[in-house]
């Protein structure tokens, strides 16, 4: 869904794919907040954010194989099948991590979709996608750190002990409203 002005400066956007990655990034953001609190963690995430929507805007024919040649062997068979079996333990055991992965993916490889078919370069399209997914996940770990540690000169309303306080003090006055 990109926004179409004939007479305008500014690229198209596919805004909806934009948001679905933001939000998909955001929300990975603020997980990794909850995962670990270590900076150097951050850091190596962060790279791994580039790899992967390098990834996703450049796919390789490198990583396409087929497995013909693979069984020309018993033994290449049997390598195959107890790398098969160990893989797929891991997965099974990690499958929280591997979901993740593969939405996050996903949505990298929506909007590098959506900017290919409005004509985008690879470099542009590329600097967009990183950019917006480093942005979404700084936002997400803020987010999630504003909400361990609020800012001090926030109103009332944003602390979760004022709605339990003004329930606290409406039931007290419909408890009194209802003796008299």
């Amino acid at each position: 869904m990109a926004l179409d002005r004939p007479n305008s400066r500014l690229p198209k956007l596919p805004w909806l794919s934009l948001v679905l990655l933001f939000l998909t990034y955001m929300t990975f953001g603020w997980l990794l907040y909850d995962w670990t609190r270590n900076r150097e963690i951050w850091l190596m995430v962060a790279f791994a954010v580039v790899a992967m929507s390098g990834f996703v805007t450049y796919p390789s024919r490198s990583i396409s194989f087929s497995f013909g040649g693979f069984f020309k062997t018993d033994v290449r068979a049997l390598i195959l099948m107890i790398m098969g079996s160990i893989g797929s333990v891991i997965l099974l055991t990690w499958v929280q991590f591997f979901v993740d992965a593969i939405v996050l993916c996903a949505a990298g490889l929506l909007v590098s979709l959506d900017l290919k078919t409005l004509g985008w370069s690879k470099v542009k399209s590329l600097m967009l996608i990183v950019s917006w997914q480093l942005l979404a996940t700084a936002v997400g770990l803020y987010a999630h750190y504003l909400y361990l540690f609020p800012l001090s000169n926030l109103p009332a309303y944003f602390y979760g002990d004022y709605w339990l306080q003004l329930l606290a003090r409406l039931n007290l006055e419909f408890a009194n409203r209802l003796k008299s």
